[in-house]
């Protein structure tokens, strides 16, 4: 059973429950207010019977000096008599326990009035269809006993009739109240079911699945809070897609980058296995071997360097930029010389925090990138200044590079001149490892480049 269906049946019973007891109560109430207030006629009439008949019985003594005969009584009595009778009262008076007149129809079966008791005081039975009352005339005369009756049946008609009224209206009350209630949890249920209904897709592997709750309560925050954990998701989702993409695409590039040194070093090496080859021939095999061997070794190296970035944490220490700088012109001065080339330094920055160590290899990784990408006799500019952060950066005027490739050029084993780059050794790994050095410092690692124009890399550092 669903938790709208248990909250609707809990709360229509104890309604039910409750507006029944109510009403109970109600008419509980009312038929006693009425009996009671019948009762209180009852005895105002009985009273004045009472003194009527006492009034009548010594009339009659002072008049005739002695008691009157049940002739004449019976006569008193029936004029009474006859006037309440539209009432449904009856009335029934004995004398020693000798029955003077009666007009109490015989289904009512009357309280027991004889005996002393019931001459000196007045009894009230209010049992049944009928109301007794019994009691002695009093005076002179408490051998004569009045006994009154009252029939309650309307009383109690009334009464059936409110009950089945109120039935009525609780049955009414009961089905309104339900369809009305069934209504209100559907309705404030509805973002239970929404999220329900959205945990499933996503368990299903829909992972765009938003929620849209209104409101201020705590279904509206549940449903916030939903949305962000589904988005959370789709952005873990979609990181692990692209690291498996990458992981396969470095695979593959790197299954490609072995092949080909591989396949080229069996092929000399069984050309050296034969006995007629010539020395120099011997001696050009040898050498690319070699080569090969070490690009080979380089690509372990520069493997084992992305592992190490990636999987180490690092201690950040104040660095002076212009001590780095000059490290950086020093390391690459020789390279530089060698292609007829010449680096500016400018440095306007007075401290940052990292590791010296990373950041002079990132930097001289750019370098060498900007160079070989420049002409001979190019400019190559390393500077350092503030711009409300810190940045680094190296700017070249070389070939430059397509936008698409822009996006590409930090992925392990992408080149954009495949050739070129194969020629000088490179094993397309220098910019990814310069992009993971920056995300440890906590730097954004941004490349601008346009076509025969060049390139310029920046290091932004985005945190303290």
């Amino acid at each position: 059973m669903k938790f709208w269906q248990k909250t609707f049946i809990l709360i229509l019973a104890v309604v039910i429950v409750f507006i029944n007891v109510c009403l109970y109560l109600i008419a509980r109430s009312y038929f006693a207010l009425d009996m009671k207030r019948d009762a209180d006629r009852a005895m105002g009439e009985y009273q004045f019977i009472s003194n009527s008949i006492y009034q009548t019985l010594d009339s009659l003594y002072f008049r005739e000096q002695t008691l009157p005969i049940p002739e004449q009584m019976r006569s008193f009595m029936r004029s009474y008599a006859d006037y309440y009778a539209h009432q449904h009262v009856y009335l029934e008076l004995l004398r020693s326990d000798q029955l003077i007149f009666s007009n109490v129809p015989a289904h009512a079966a009357a309280p027991n009035a004889s005996g002393e008791a019931d001459r000196t005081k007045i009894r009230m039975v209010n049992e049944g269809p009928f109301l007794w009352i019994t009691g002695s005339v009093g005076g002179h005369y408490d051998n004569y006993t009045l006994v009154y009756a009252r029939d309650n049946a309307e009383l109690y008609q009334a009464q059936s009739e409110l009950t089945r009224y109120l039935i009525i209206v609780s049955v009414a009350m009961e089905i309104a109240l339900a369809l009305a209630l069934l209504l209100l949890l559907k309705r404030l249920t509805y973002p239970v079911r929404a999220l329900q209904q959205a945990v499933g897709e996503i368990a299903g592997g829909v992972y765009d699945r938003a929620i849209a709750v209104k409101g201020k309560d705590e279904f509206r925050d549940l449903a916030v809070n939903f949305n962000q954990m589904a988005a959370s998701i789709r952005e873990k989702i979609a990181e692990l897609d692209q690291a498996a993409h990458n992981k396969q695409r470095l695979v593959d590039n790197l299954a490609h980058e072995l092949r080909t040194p591989l396949t080229a070093i069996r092929g000399y090496a069984e050309y050296l296995q034969h006995a007629n080859a010539r020395e120099q021939d011997r001696m050009k095999a040898a050498r690319y071997i070699l080569t090969e061997t070490d690009r080979m070794q380089n690509l372990a190296f520069k493997l084992l360097d992305l592992a190490l970035i990636s999987n180490n944490a690092m201690e950040r220490l104040p660095v002076m930029p212009s001590r780095l700088l000059e490290a950086v012109r020093a390391a690459a001065e020789q390279k530089l010389r060698e292609k007829q080339m010449r680096l500016e330094v400018s440095c306007r920055l007075d401290e940052i925090t990292g590791d010296a160590v990373l950041l002079q290899s990132m930097l001289i990784n750019v370098i060498d990138n900007a160079a070989n990408a420049s002409a001979a006799g190019s400019i190559i500019r390393l500077s350092a200044y503030a711009d409300a952060v810190p940045v680094l950066e190296v700017q070249d005027f070389g070939c430059g590079m397509e936008e698409e490739q822009t996006a590409l050029v930090c992925e392990p084993f992408y080149r954009v001149d495949r050739a070129r780059s194969r020629n000088a050794g490179g094993v397309g790994l220098g910019l990814s490892l310069c992009r993971q050095i920056a995300k440890l410092h906590g730097a954004e690692f941004q490349i601008k480049s346009r076509p025969g124009e060049g390139t310029t890399v920046r290091v932004i550092f985005t945190t303290s």
